[in-house]
């Protein structure tokens, strides 16, 4: 039998804090927390870091992971894998909703029932449960789970699956419960975590509490306040006013003013989210793909992987970390941070190589380049629309006609889902913190998009290799010694087939007025347990 039991406790902070001048300030009583994007908290619709990054605030997730994305006991206080389809997870006692009721595994059973269940889903939870065959209620602080076949990296998906009440949500007592507007108004957002709500206020933010009852360490501030401020300037200027005293998102130019500036502290973490470029090779033909006289093209150079190569040799990952970024992020070529598994230290930087894109591009038949669309969205990622220009302009030096297209995330991600997505080329990342290795990437972003095994939800240029998909397979199902290196074999030979474009890991920056302290988080989420008074 192999047991996992891993102790809580938070990591020791990379980020730096910069403060001068007085001692400690009494603790104020309230947190007011800039966000950059709107948010719902439905824990099971639509799975992206912002809905997520609130929902930990009111739900804690069937495994908790730390600020190191290590996976840690929370409402599961221990789990063992007593063969290769089998996980026992142990259930904390004692711990109750925010309405008074009790935890149990009901609620678990429950939660996982409705992640499949929700209806009309833009961006369904469901990856997360891939392997999941059935879940058992062996007694209230039991849960078994079956998988269909071996799944090491469960726990961390299950770190992404969100606890809520099967009683306040259960609804009209359909597998979906509660609809998505009762968990937004408040009805059905009833959960475990750190804080409980107040008010929702849509597209503006939310008010919370601290739980009294709260199983865990009480946060620091008995008042939160969300607000939603996507313009970054904006965002700044508040905090620089006073006006809020924490905020994410901040722009990487701004870093080295905002060390010398004695009101505001910074804090930074290198986060766990790979930023790639994904071309588009399942359509047979785009309209955004056009000969170098402008003339629409009769079908889809990028198929081609001498064409993919050359993408990838315009790229001057360096420039874009440096100047793009300003020095806030790190260049790579893989698929997964250096503090993870499956990180390959001989895989060095590609460097770029214009003039060799050129000749491949000749090669392919394109001796005059093509044109094409790279598209962004400009509010989603770190200086997602600078980014997108400046790789833009390297594609133009390599031979490429390139038009760049950019817009807000809640226009760029309907646009660009699998199946539907019509440009050639897309900014797009992931955050890997569900796996902690490449496994994640690879059967989400490489493999081909099979619905019914959740395989390839973030399969966005619909790449399909049969051979790579049975590869993929096999390293992500394996458990034990060699687990890395067949990880590490496979994420090679994508790297090599191009499925996506590795160009940059991103880092999280949070700035703060004084007197606050704030742990970053390598998953980027903005957590206000993670905040606390100066001591």
């Amino acid at each position: 039998m192999r047991t996992r039991r891993l102790l809580g406790g938070l990591a020791l902070s990379v980020a730096a804090f910069f403060a001068t001048g007085a001692g400690a300030q009494p603790a104020p009583a309230s947190l007011t927390v800039a966000v950059e994007s709107p948010f719902g908290i439905d824990p099971h619709f639509l799975f992206v870091g912002p809905n997520m990054a609130a929902a930990r605030h009111i739900y804690d997730s069937v495994i908790n992971r730390d600020s190191e994305s290590r996976f840690v006991p929370g409402l599961v206080e221990s789990w063992e894998a007593p063969d290769d389809t089998t996980w026992l997870l142990k259930l904390r006692q004692g711990v109750t909703f925010h309405d008074g009721s009790p935890f149990t595994a009901e609620d678990i059973a429950f939660s996982i029932a409705r992640v499949r269940a929700v209806p009309n889903n833009p961006g369904p939870y469901t990856s997360n449960l891939r392997t999941i065959a059935a879940v058992e209620v062996v007694d209230p602080f039991t849960v078994r789970i079956r998988t269909d076949r071996p799944n090491p990296t469960l726990m961390g998906q299950l770190t992404n699956i969100f606890v809520v009440s099967h009683i306040a949500a259960r609804g009209d007592g359909t597998p979906a419960g509660a609809s998505t507007a009762d968990f937004n108004n408040g009805k059905a957002a009833i959960g475990t975590g750190p804080f409980r709500l107040v008010q929702m206020r849509g597209s503006e933010g939310m008010s919370l509490e601290r739980n009294s009852t709260y199983w865990g360490p009480a946060p620091a501030y008995g008042k939160v306040e969300l607000r939603v401020i996507g313009n970054d300037a904006a965002r700044l200027a508040a905090l620089l006013s006073g006006d809020v005293d924490l905020i994410e998102s901040m722009p990487p130019g701004d870093v080295a003013r905002l060390e010398r500036e004695p009101r505001v502290s910074v804090f930074r973490r290198n986060s766990d989210r790979i930023m790639y470029l994904i071309p588009h090779v399942g359509a047979e033909r785009l309209a955004m793909l056009t000969d170098a006289d402008g003339k629409p093209l009769d079908h889809n150079p990028l198929r081609d992987l001498r064409v993919r190569r050359a993408l990838s040799m315009a790229l001057d990952r360096t420039a874009l970390a440096t100047r793009a970024l300003d020095g806030q992020a790190v260049p790579t070529g893989q698929m997964v941070p250096q503090q993870f598994g499956a990180y390959d230290p001989g895989l060095a930087v590609p460097a770029a190589d214009p003039e060799g894109a050129r000749r491949l591009l000749a090669e392919a038949g394109y001796p005059r380049g093509f044109g094409l669309t790279v598209a962004c969205s400009n509010n989603r990622f770190v200086n997602d629309a600078r980014v997108c220009q400046a790789v833009g302009q390297m594609f133009t030096r390599a031979g490429f006609q390139a038009k760049v297209e950019t817009m807000p995330g809640t226009v760029f991600f309907p646009r660009t889902v699998e199946g539907k997505n019509e440009y050639p080329v897309i900014l797009f990342g992931l955050s890997l913190s569900s796996s902690r290795d490449a496994a994640y990437i690879l059967s989400t972003a490489v493999h081909t998009r099979n619905v019914r095994e959740a395989y390839g939800q973030g399969n966005r240029g619909s790449f399909s290799e049969p051979e790579m998909d049975q590869a993929i397979q096999a390293a992500i199902t394996r458990r034990g010694e060699g687990r890395e290196e067949g990880l590490r074999q496979v994420m090679r030979t994508a790297i090599d087939r191009a499925p996506i474009i590795p160009m940059y890991n991103q880092v999280t920056l949070v700035a703060a007025k004084r007197g606050v302290v704030y742990e970053p988080r390598m998953d980027e989420q903005l957590l206000a347990q993670q905040a606390r008074p100066a001591q």
